[in-house]
């Protein structure tokens, strides 16, 4: 018991611990994988911005962040710098800060940063990150970065700027610049047409939706575009730049998610191994419970199925099933069933095995008798000295040819109570008129001398029914019954057989009935036991005790029974129960 209990917790443990770091494994693999391939989009897509929003997310906190030990300057992207500018304008937090920019802001200058995407000679994008579980406090994160063209676009509209064009004499500085950059500056009026064009690259007109494109996602792109609109000539500048960022953010913030995972995927493991171990407890214990009573049932003790330890482990007090075993409610009950029947097969077996070496017994006595006295007169036949007279000889060869008569009887019956057991498939049936077919079975006792004194009466079935039978085995039975009727009862006892529609089987009922000394009921329930010949010692013959055997087996052949109801001294009935065709 100690190895399969080891054998089931092994099982569970490891079937549990391995679907849940699948699961894990999966879920894990999934969300990395969708997480990086999100992050690297938006990436391509407009590089600082994204860093500037895992950052935010990162930091959370700036205050908390600190406690920690941690320092912003380790996630920042290299040449880059950042503010945390609290609700009130305040920078509260900050990294790689140039000296000439500001530590307080005003609401002036978070519009003049909000248009401008600029701060001194940087470049910014900048996130609001609203922190949860801090009531409602609010912190502006800015990124810091050198972008040449958007100082540049940003410099050339507030410096050069002459009615939405470029005067000639700020044209050469512009060129220079531009120069510096190997950038395009292109400036078009109200209809779209170029009306200045500065730099050493000739602009090339793209598609107009990469317009939108090159703003939402500039880093998609091999060229940067920056634009400015003159409102008051309603002009449009737009300027190109090679884009070449290549930075990579530190990956701080996939790190921490990272372990994470690993502490969640620790707890997973810890609680599937308590699950195994209860699962294994909880379903193993019924399991030893059935084992151990199979191995009484291989003992032979099939009426224990629980021991009283076993039944107070597994019923209440009020004899219902404890919670943990109702699972297994049907199990105990087919248990108990199984139990009562291989209890009533074991008797049954002791019962047939008794009925067996009865019968045995019962035929070596049948054969021994009618063989001694054969033996008996043949030693007389053979005694020279004796002088037999004709009368005395006459008798000897009365008695032999009685007693071989019995034996070949008896054998027959043997043979026949074989065949019926092993090679009914052989068997053939016909269709026959129950009326006829019995009137014509009855009419030889009614012409048989010996039945005289046993008036039989037949009453047929109306209308007459057609019947699947083996005409020879079917006579074979009708004989039975009728002289198991003769045998029993003393002269004068009439017999009357009678066809029936039954009802209630849906089948023919033939009814053999008699007014004689009828039979107990330990006669009753032996009647169809092999070699079983009752109590009655009047009767006129020793008979073969196959008879109402034989008969039950032909029956059960024609998918029918048989029944008997008899009352001492009030006669029997045996009805055959007989399917029939209603067609």
């Amino acid at each position: 018991m100690k190895k399969l209990r080891s054998r089931l917790f092994f099982h569970f443990s490891i079937q549990f611990g391995f679907i849940s770091l699948l699961m894990i494994v999966v879920v894990v693999a999934a969300f990395f994988i969708g997480l990086y391939s999100l992050s690297n989009v938006e990436r391509d897509e407009d590089y600082y911005q994204t860093q500037l929003e895992e950052l935010a997310i990162e930091i959370g906190d700036p205050y908390e962040y600190k406690e920690f030990g941690n320092e912003i300057s380790d996630a920042l992207p290299e040449k880059t710098w950042l503010q945390i500018i609290d609700e009130e304008g305040k920078v509260v937090e900050s990294a790689n800060v140039p000296e000439d920019i500001k530590e307080n802001y005003s609401s002036f200058d978070i519009v003049q940063m909000k248009e401008r995407e600029q701060l001194g000679e940087y470049a910014i994008k900048y996130t609001l990150e609203e922190l949860l579980f801090a009531g409602d406090d609010a912190y502006l994160f800015v990124l810091g970065y050198q972008e040449p063209g958007k100082i540049l676009i940003n410099e050339l509209s507030e410096n050069t700027n002459a009615n939405g064009r470029i005067s000639e004499t700020d044209q050469p500085e512009v060129e220079e610049k531009l120069n510096q950059l190997e950038g395009t500056l292109s400036i078009y009026d109200e209809t779209g047409a170029i009306i200045q064009q500065f730099g050493n690259q000739e602009q090339i007109e793209g598609q107009p939706l990469e317009i939108i494109e090159k703003d939402t996602s500039p880093d998609l792109f091999t060229e940067k575009q920056y634009t400015y609109l003159d409102r008051g000539s309603g002009n449009s500048w737009i300027l190109y730049t090679s884009n070449e960022q290549s930075q990579d953010m530190p990956l701080t913030l996939y790190r921490d998610i990272t372990l994470v995972f690993v502490g969640l995927t620790g707890v997973i493991l810890l609680v599937t191994f308590l699950i195994s171990f209860w699962t294994s407890f909880r379903y193993g214990s019924p399991l030893f419970i059935f084992s151990n009573w199979l191995n009484r049932m291989g003992d032979g003790n099939y009426k224990e199925v629980l021991t009283a330890q076993e039944k107070k482990k597994v019923y209440r007090k009020n004899g219902k099933l404890k919670r943990r075993y109702k699972l297994y409610k049907e199990v105990f009950q087919a248990f108990d069933e199984m139990a009562e029947k291989l209890d009533a097969s074991r008797k049954e077996r002791e019962q047939l095995e008794k009925s067996r070496e009865e019968w045995v017994a019962g035929i070596s006595h049948d054969l021994r008798t009618p063989l001694t006295t054969m033996e008996g007169y043949g030693r007389l036949l053979g005694n020279k000295e004796y002088d037999w007279s004709k009368q005395e000889l006459q008798e000897i060869g009365d008695t032999i040819t009685e007693k071989s008569d019995y034996m070949v009887d008896l054998i027959e019956d043997f043979t026949l109570s074989f065949r019926l057991k092993n090679d009914a498939s052989s068997l053939t049936f016909n269709a026959v008129s129950i009326n006829e077919y019995m009137e014509q079975i009855l009419e030889k006792f009614q012409k048989d001398v010996t039945f005289k004194d046993y008036p039989v009466v037949y009453e047929p079935i109306h209308p007459d029914r057609k019947i699947e039978v083996n005409e020879r085995l079917f006579e074979r039975m009708i004989d039975n019954l009728m002289y198991n009727a003769w045998k029993h009862n003393p002269q004068a006892t009439a017999v009357k057989v009678e066809v029936a529609q039954s009802e209630e089987e849906k089948a023919l009922e033939i009814r053999i009935t008699d007014n004689g000394t009828g039979m107990d009921e330990e006669t009753q329930k032996h009647l169809f036991t092999r070699y079983y010949r009752g109590t009655n010692t009047e009767e006129r013959n020793e008979g073969t005790g196959l008879g109402m055997s034989i008969a039950l087996q032909i029956a059960k052949l024609h998918q029918g029974a048989i029944s008997v109801q008899s009352e001492k001294g009030r006669g029997t009935t045996v009805t055959v129960f007989l399917p029939y065709d209603r067609d």
